[in-house]
């Protein structure tokens, strides 16, 4: 054998790969989009104006605190030959700094760096930070109802409100509940709702209508779970369902509909039963959860990044001689009307570009990682891990550099007169205050 360590150290890993993968395996995760709540207001104000704490939000103040701390840890002792963190961090920012200076010019990019580096640094943090073992990894538990109704819920043993979502219980894991609500009823009731906007009925009918569709709603929701407790408490009802079939020619669908009012029958006793085991059909909701896999966190920084780009053009050229780029007299100048209103249309899209490149990469991220370690909790999922760290700073430098480009883009002024003037050429027209060389 030419290489013996290396052979073994093979043989290592496939070894830990096939023992994770087939005696060590964490529930499979359930992938939820928004952020979870953490606290709820007890006062209720409705669906969205209800006071609550998220994971993202907590993840959030994380990171600023890392921030901070690791920016006093540089900075304290600071010495003419940097060294260590402090030249860590001077190298980022000087990177950061000569990056925002080539794209929009000594005075611009000067003027950019302070929010555009800020943003950078926030997002590349936060990214990181998700990869740390306490991100996704332990939580709160949540009692599934009517009230906090998930498609989807583990069987978890109580441990103080506190849980671990990837257990790695030698030989099983934590398994999964499917809960299937029968939406018969909140479907009438919605084609009831439909025709009575069509008839243009009174706003009390239909908002009866909708707070009848909720209540029914609940109540579909509770059965389900009531349907699914015999199943998670392993019940025996084969006597029970002994009587669905007695009769011939029944079919499937009434056999399946007859088990299913046995279940709800047996639920309270599938309870008791849980509760006897020290068990609960719950869902977990980790306390910390990458910020940006919450829509509402980038769309946050991207309109803290938007409104300093207007910012920027206002104040640059005027407000009026800015505000001329998107409003133009229509009659005298059709071209530039519509040319006007599809840069207003290119303002708001920056939003959605800024929001939804972060907010997709960061979740498809999250969720590739939480199935790989699934699938295969030892060693697979390191790759994925390294490419999750790339993809982090690459994220973070995208946002940077689109909020300087743009930046830019706003301060350069849009008069056919300017053209000619050498002074607005040079601090506005061209992003890297770049004269023309004369020619020869």
């Amino acid at each position: 054998m030419k290489n013996p360590k290396a052979i073994l150290i093979a043989l290592g890993a496939l070894a830990l790969i096939g023992f994770g993968f087939f005696f060590v395996r964490g529930p499979k995760p359930i992938i939820e989009i928004k952020g979870e709540p953490l606290w709820t207001s007890s006062s209720d104000y409705g669906e969205f104006l209800t006071p609550m704490i998220l994971n993202t939000q907590v993840a959030g103040v994380l990171a600023t605190l890392v921030i901070i701390f690791v920016c006093w840890r540089a900075t304290r002792n600071m010495k003419l030959i940097p060294s260590g963190l402090q030249n860590a961090i001077e190298g980022v920012t000087e990177f950061l700094y000569n990056t925002s200076i080539q794209m929009a010019g000594e005075k611009n990019g000067r003027r950019f760096f302070a929010v555009a580096a800020t943003l950078f640094v926030f997002i590349w943090i936060n990214n990181w930070l998700a990869l740390t073992p306490i991100y996704n990894s332990f939580g709160k538990v949540v009692p599934v109802d009517s009230h906090h109704f998930h498609e989807e819920a583990h069987i978890l043993t109580e441990q103080g409100g506190i849980s671990w979502i990837f257990p790695f219980k030698l030989g099983g894991d934590a398994p999964l509940v499917e809960f299937e609500v029968d939406m018969h009823e909140v479907d009438e009731i919605d084609a009831q709702i439909r025709q009575a906007n069509l008839d243009k009925a009174p706003r009390e009918e239909v908002l009866a209508l909708k707070e009848e569709r909720e209540e029914a709603l609940h109540h579909a929701q509770e059965l389900a779970i009531d349907a699914a407790m015999p199943g998670a408490a392993n019940l025996d009802l084969s006597e029970e369902y002994a009587v669905c079939g007695e009769e011939p020619e029944v079919s499937v669908t009434v056999i399946e509909e007859c088990k299913r009012e046995i279940n709800i029958e047996h639920s309270e006793e599938a309870r008791l039963q849980l509760e006897a085991d020290g068990k609960q059909v719950a869902v977990i909701y980790p306390y910390f959860r990458s910020f940006n896999t919450d829509l509402n966190s980038p769309l946050s920084l991207a309109f803290i990044s938007v409104v300093f780009i207007e910012f920027w053009g206002i104040t640059a050229l005027g407000f009026f001689k800015y505000g001329s780029k998107f409003i133009r007299n229509p009659i005298t100048d059709p071209i530039g009307a519509f040319v006007g209103f599809l840069e207003i249309i290119a303002e708001f899209a920056r939003l959605i570009s800024f929001t939804f490149r972060l907010f997709g990469n960061m979740l498809a991220g999250e969720i590739l990682l939480l199935v790989m370690t699934f699938l295969m909790p030892f060693l697979v999922a390191l790759p994925f891990y390294g490419l999750e760290v790339f993809v982090g700073a690459i994220q973070g430098f995208v946002f940077f550099s689109l909020t300087v480009a743009f930046g830019a883009l706003a301060v350069a002024s849009h008069d056919h007169e300017d053209h000619g003037d050498e002074h607005d050429l040079g601090e506005h027209d061209v992003p890297g205050d770049q004269q023309t060389a004369p020619a020869h």
